[in-house]
């Protein structure tokens, strides 16, 4: 699938996989729960470095407790992620 207005495919997928575990606002989830969403389909290189991207773009906020990262989703990614989605139902039409 091609890129989406500047997102990839993981950093959708990773969007959608906070969005699941309901990592939103206030609410975190763990780097390990995350990763175990989506590691079977990308390299752990890979998703490092798409959460970065996504953290310094403003979609998703990062704090570490005890030496291991929680992510949520911010309302930008929350906006970003349904955009995402309503372009995957449009491709299906």
């Amino acid at each position: 699938m091609p890129e989406s207005q500047g997102l990839s495919e993981t950093q959708a997928d990773i969007l959608l996989a906070i969005w699941k575990l309901r990592g939103i606002g206030n609410n975190k989830v763990d780097e390990f729960k995350v990763k175990a969403e989506i590691i079977d389909t990308i390299s752990e290189e890979d998703l490092n470095s798409a959460l970065q991207t996504l953290q310094s773009q403003g979609f998703i906020d990062a704090q570490n407790n005890d030496g291991r990262k929680a992510f949520s989703l911010t309302p930008l990614g929350v906006a970003i992620l349904r955009k995402s989605e309503e372009d995957r139902l449009q491709e299906l039409k």
